[in-house]
């Protein structure tokens, strides 16, 4: 999916991963609207340099599911 798509998935509240991730990582939007990391880690909303600059590709990106073992 590309980027923007990313964005609306995240948006209506999808777990989203990039192709480079390793298998465990994802990013969501959270309830303050800011970028979340698996890891907890925040980032700022969609202009915030996170987004806009660090997660760079354009497509390439997936809906992330979660691994049941």
């Amino acid at each position: 999916m590309t980027k923007d798509e990313a964005l609306e998935a995240m948006i209506s509240g999808k777990k989203v991963r990039h192709q480079y991730y390793s298998p465990e990582e994802y990013v969501f939007i959270n309830s303050q609207s800011e970028f979340e990391t698996e890891e907890g880690c925040k980032h700022g909303g969609m202009f915030d340099e996170f987004w806009s600059i660090y997660q760079k590709w354009e497509d390439g990106w997936e809906i992330f599911e979660e691994q049941t073992i």
